[in-house]
């Protein structure tokens, strides 16, 4: 075994481990209560651009994009574009692919960071759940320009039950087998009652969270990737990591 197999071995052990550990589960929930109350996911920006993500949950995105390599990751929800920019620079670094980005509204200052990235992105402005939207995707998707059909898909726009349970219908069939749907801010059904902004459509029982409860009942094509959630400890997207397995 050598020094990264052997790294990798440590590291999954301990993994395991704290699935069982409960003082561990404790302390993170303490913790992410006050990192909510604190608007800590709008610390950190990506090359200048607000990311509004945790810094964990980039890292585990980067790690299963390097791990995937896709040809293409489809994003909704655009906000600033950090995203969008971490996203078109893990492509880049794979070398190909293709990120196709949508939200309802593109702002002006997203605009400028589609611009930066238009060799790697496509942007698309309208409802992510429009069949005017899905049609433009799906002629992306088939172009299929890069040799084979890889294909992550992240969820991150409103974050109403409805809405989430439409994409992830939508946008699951796309996902190829041994990648990932991951629907950011399930965090909401356990923390939401903690942030500042309470002026908004969704909450406890309405959110992604709830989305992905019903999404998985009956489901035999995706699980819940509990190893990933584990080794992020702190995420906005607890039981939202869904990899496909068939």
């Amino acid at each position: 075994m050598n020094p990264i197999e052997q790294y990798v071995h440590e590291r999954n052990e301990q993994v395991r481990q704290n699935l069982t550990d409960r003082d561990l589960e404790i302390d993170v929930h303490r913790l992410t209560e006050s990192l909510v109350r604190t608007n800590y996911v709008k610390n950190f920006t990506y090359m200048g651009i607000p990311i509004l993500q945790y810094p964990t949950d980039l890292m585990v995105m980067q790690e299963l994009i390097f791990r995937v390599a896709p040809n293409y990751i489809i994003e909704t929800g655009i906000a600033f574009g950090g995203m969008t920019k971490f996203y078109s620079h893990m492509q880049k670094f794979i070398g190909y692919g293709e990120v196709i980005s949508i939200d309802i509204e593109i702002r002006k200052h997203a605009r400028y960071v589609m611009m930066d990235e238009s060799e790697f992105v496509t942007a698309i402005e309208g409802s992510s759940v429009s069949d005017a939207t899905i049609e433009k995707v799906n002629k992306i998707i088939s172009r299929n320009a890069f040799g084979k059909n890889s294909v992550i898909v992240s969820l991150d726009s409103n974050h109403t039950h409805n809405h989430v349970l439409q994409e992830l219908k939508l946008y699951s069939p796309l996902v190829s087998v041994g990648s990932y749907i991951v629907v950011f801010d399930t965090a909401i059904e356990f923390y939401g009652h903690l942030d500042k902004n309470q002026d908004r459509p969704w909450g406890k029982g309405n959110n992604p969270y709830s989305a992905v409860q019903e999404f998985m009942k009956d489901n035999d094509e995706f699980v819940v990737d509990k190893e990933i959630e584990q080794r992020a400890l702190i995420t906005s997207a607890p039981g939202g990591w869904l990899r496909r397995i068939k």
